[in-house]
């Protein structure tokens, strides 16, 4: 008999599973410490041995407990998405404006290094692969997922409105002294229902802290937003001016420094995200850049 791969599944795959467990694994080496320590492992060891017997017997090869370990086994890395259709999801999330702002200053960008490169070639200039396509692809790839991050705070901000919590917080709240001058009368402690009610003012306050962190956020990430828009500008432009490579890699390691100044405050602001491993697809530095979404263009 086989699995839907093809791989065999018998009593010997199914043991190996449930002896492998690394709780099992822990708690056998834990009981063999035990033996050894205990000055009398011959009469321990048989008592682990049938222990060892019924788990593998009765645990071990239960079909519902099989399930888990094989669900466990099976569980895939997570795969790198594509750096191009990671682009158009987070452009397609964008509203038409934002989208178009993006678009915009991408745009601008690339006609700023396109002369740049023209008049290098013209004049001989050296080292103008120095202008570092790379480096506008990434602040470019931050500042896309800057305006989603904004995006997503904007419609949660839309769907919950902060004086509904508050009206349902003080409602909680005078339910709950009710209920507690009732339980206070009658002599008794704390009644299920206060239980109760205190458990949902302690849910709705969170949901008011929790509305109001991303308050917080939103302007924060607005504020990140116009920097980070401002520095790829101001460096496109410092390209067109400065003819020296090592002063332009300057302008560059200083807009650098301050993209990882912003990364230490968004990882203390639970955006880490935003700062991830994951690949900037070729915005500017490759020959034919990622095309924007078709709702970025028609709208």
């Amino acid at each position: 008999m086989s699995t839907a791969s093809g791989a065999p599944d018998g009593l010997a795959a199914a043991l190996k599973r449930a002896f492998t467990w690394r709780w099992h694994l822990l708690g056998a080496g834990a009981c063999l410490s035990v033996a050894v320590l205990s000055g009398v492992p011959l009469l321990v060891l048989p008592f682990l041995a049938a222990a060892e017997v019924a788990y593998l017997g009765f645990l071990g090869l239960n079909p519902r407990f099989q399930n888990v370990l094989k669900g466990q086994a099976k569980v895939p890395p997570p795969l790198p998405a594509d750096p191009r259709q990671r682009f158009r999801q987070l452009m397609d999330f964008l509203s038409p404006v934002d989208a178009k702002r993006f678009e915009a200053l991408r745009q601008r960008c690339m006609e700023l290094v396109n002369l740049r490169r023209s008049m290098a070639i013209k004049e001989g200039t050296p080292g103008v692969d120095d202008f570092r396509g790379e480096s506008l692809d990434r602040m470019l790839w931050l500042f896309l997922k800057l305006l989603h991050q904004r995006s997503g705070l904007e419609k949660f901000l839309a769907a919950t409105h902060r004086e509904q919590i508050e009206s349902e917080l003080h409602a909680a709240e005078a339910q709950l002294t009710t209920a507690h001058e009732r339980d206070q009368t009658a002599g008794l402690p704390e009644s299920r229902l206060a239980t109760s009610i205190r458990d949902r003012v302690t849910t709705i306050r969170e949901r008011l802290d929790n509305h109001r962190q991303a308050t917080e956020g939103m302007e924060l990430v607005t504020a990140e937003i116009d920097k980070t828009e401002q520095q790829i500008t101001h460096l496109c432009e410092v390209g067109m001016t400065m003819s020296d490579s090592a002063g332009l890699s300057v302008q560059i390691d200083s807009i650098s420094a301050s993209l990882q100044s912003s990364e230490k405050i968004f990882s203390q602001a639970s955006y880490a995200q935003l700062y991830d491993d994951e690949p900037a697809p070729p915005l500017l530095s490759a020959a034919a850049p990622v095309p924007a979404p078709r709702s970025a263009i028609t709208q």
